[in-house]
């Protein structure tokens, strides 16, 4: 079923294109001008177009303000733009929970396998630097073994023994020292003992006299031998032919780049070097520390080391015997990588189709929901799946049934509601219209049904010049039927007033007519009265209403009038009029009558009290001790007021009748 009139769009449904707003932005604000008027600026002078600085530097202002302002709210349009669709968020959302681990565990591994080769590369170069210092200490020793210090080719003897170390290291310096004072001497090594030295030996790296150099000490009674290789340029390139590893740098030569206390000059040549050795390319940049001792005061530190390795050339170098570890290691890399692309890649292909099956349940959810809101409640969305989402989509199926059914209904009864609104102008215009009045008699009369459409009714007929019929009745029930049974009882009592003069008659001939006509599931109370002004009398008569209630001017108390009488369309035949008993009653200035139906007396609150005959007559007394010059309609209002009052929040049970008359 389709409806042709679609349901109130919310604004965002119902807003403008993208574009379109754009476009309203740009040329229908103050704040759109500006910015297409600084761009358009900016482009004449970057075309070559000569523009005024002040204009010019205006128009910069504008869009880096705008770019400021504007570039946040864009960037973030951009991304709920790009993030609308389900598919799209849970694609991403799934490429965090998936890639970003594999990312984070690569960088780790990563780096783990650097620090790993760096760490195995620094400690190469160390424990290579200690042990050729070692190895000199050892050479010390072995020379200063069964030499004989007065032989007069010392010197020649010396350099026989030390011989094998010179070729592998050319700039090899040794000082040979007895009581003091040296014997033989190659190079710069040192001919004193200093005194922080107890031990007869002593090998590792010393800082002397501004340079650095490995060192190897023996003494052997009163006479040492001290052995010292440089840590220069030639040193270090034996070491990487050793061990693969670059020593680019000391930080000796990095002080003195950088002037550090001044200590060490470097010329601009070796300092463009360098700077070559350390930005160049070729390996993996690391640093190498060794421990270093201060030959003129014992203090020990470290020589910081900067040093470049190959990873694939360490590993080829760690490999056991000829096998090629590092070209093991990258076909294995390789292989395990490839595995792992493919699980993942299968992976990512059963994530992207299980995310395009959830969010083609989703869309279908999303493109029904919206012809629903445009008011197509005859769209059904395919179950695809029997899983959660199916379920869903028969839920919205039934759901939109539902409506459509619910729709259905409400149309039936809004238009039954509009014919009870046109009922219940029909029943207000049949009873008496604005203010009644008449010669001696002051009144006022209400009649508030509970429903669209009640059955009380009440009228006042003038019959002659003094003469007025009052009546109210009751038809049991609500609604249209009970409105069409007073519509009814209106016409009779029209027809019968000018026929009969007393209220039993009227009465007796009314109940025989409706008798005959009425569902025998229904019946009508009424009360019937005839108030003459002139003779000060009204006569009265009650077919099962609810007494009249009677407030005497002269004691200021109230009575029932409750003469006998059954209701109106109960018993067709004599028995109504045996039992219908009619009364006069004398009138004097300042009596009250109150006509009223069931619905005051039966008024019922939230604890389901009523509030009774005994309230109204307190109520009625009550009025009467303020004197006579109350008017009615204030009483009619007190006594609305009060029932009201009493009743709270409880929803009326019954329509709420009265008639107020006042002898003057």
């Amino acid at each position: 079923m389709h409806f042709p009139r679609p349901l109130a769009l919310p604004p965002a449904a119902a807003g403008a294109s993208p574009a379109a707003r754009v476009r309203q932005f740009l040329l229908h604000t103050w704040r759109g001008r500006s910015l297409l008027a600084s761009v358009v600026i900016v482009a004449l002078d970057m075309a070559g177009v000569a523009m005024p600085g002040l204009l010019m530097a205006i128009a910069v202002c504008v869009l880096v303000l705008f770019g400021l302002v504007g570039l946040p709210r864009l960037s973030r349009w951009v991304v709920r733009r790009l993030m609308w669709r389900i598919r799209t968020k849970m694609l991403v959302s799934y490429l965090f929970i998936a890639v970003v681990p594999l990312v984070l565990l690569t960088i780790f591994f990563l780096l783990v396998g650097f620090l790993g080769l760096s760490l195995t590369a620094s400690y190469m170069v160390s424990s290579q630097m200690e042990r050729a210092a070692q190895d000199l200490r050892n050479l010390a020793q072995a020379t200063m073994t069964d030499l004989r210090l007065d032989d007069p080719r010392l010197r020649q003897t010396l350099e026989d023994r030390l011989s094998p170390a010179r070729s592998l290291y050319p700039n090899l310096e040794w000082t040979l020292v007895r009581d003091s004072k040296p014997l033989a001497r190659q190079g710069a090594a040192p001919a004193a003992r200093p005194g922080w030295l107890p031990a007869p030996s002593f090998a590792g790296v010393v800082k002397d006299e501004k340079r650095e150099a490995l060192r190897g000490l023996w003494v052997q009674g009163p006479s040492f031998l001290v052995l010292d290789v440089p840590t220069d340029q030639a040193f270090f390139a034996r070491l990487e032919a050793s061990t693969g590893i670059a020593v680019i740098a000391s930080d000796k030569e990095v002080k003195g780049r950088r002037g550090a206390d001044g200590e060490v000059e470097i010329s601009s040549a070796d300092e463009r070097k360098l700077e070559a050795k350390l930005h160049g390319s070729g390996g993996v940049l690391f640093f190498s520390v060794v421990d270093r001792t201060d030959w003129a005061t014992g203090k020990k530190d470290v020589m910081g080391l900067a040093i470049r390795y190959k990873p694939a050339e360490l590993i080829r170098r760690l490999s056991p015997g000829s096998l090629d570890m590092s070209d093991v290691f990258v076909k294995g890399m390789a292989i395990v990588g490839g595995l792992f692309l493919v699980v993942y890649g299968g992976a990512l292909l059963v994530g992207v189709l299980l995310a395009r099956s959830i969010t083609r349940n989703i869309h279908a959810l999303s493109v029904g929901t919206d012809r629903l809101r445009q008011g197509d409640f005859s769209t059904t969305i395919p179950i695809r799946t029997r899983d959660q989402l199916g379920e869903l989509a028969d839920s919205f199926n039934m759901m939109a049934r539902g409506i459509e059914d619910l729709l259905r209904e409400q149309a039936e009864k809004q238009r039954l509601e509009e014919e009870l609104r046109i009922a219940r102008q029909i029943q207000m215009s049949l009873l008496p219209q604005g203010a009644v009045s008449h010669p001696g008699l002051r009144i006022s009369a209400l009649c508030l049904p509970a429903t669209e459409v009640g059955g009380d009714y009440y009228d006042l007929l003038p019959l002659s010049e003094s003469r007025l019929a009052v009546l109210v009745a009751d038809v049991s029930g609500k609604g249209t039927s009970a409105a069409l049974y007073m519509a009814e009882l209106k016409g009779l009592v029209l027809s019968l007033s000018r026929i009969y003069d007393s209220p039993a008659r009227l009465l007796g001939e009314a109940n025989r007519i409706l008798a005959a006509n009425m569902d025998p599931r229904s019946f009508v109370t009424m009360t019937y009265a005839v108030v003459d002004t002139a003779e000060r009398t009204m006569r009265y008569a009650r077919a099962g209403h609810n007494p009249i209630l009677h407030l005497e001017a002269a004691t200021g108390r109230t009575r029932m009038l409750a003469p006998a009488g059954l209701g109106l369309g109960i018993d067709p035949g004599d028995r109504f009029e045996q039992i219908l008993e009619e009364a006069m009653l004398p009138l004097r200035s300042g009596d009250v009558f109150l006509f009223f139906t069931d619905g005051l007396t039966e008024a019922m609150n939230e604890r389901s009290e009523l509030f009774g005959e005994m309230r109204l007559r307190e109520l009625m007394e009550s009025a009467g001790e303020a004197g006579d010059g109350r008017p009615v309609a204030e009483l009619k209002e007190r006594i609305l007021a009060e029932i009201r009052r009493f009743v709270g929040g409880a929803a009326p049970q019954d329509d709420m009748t009265l008639v107020i008359l006042k002898v003057v």
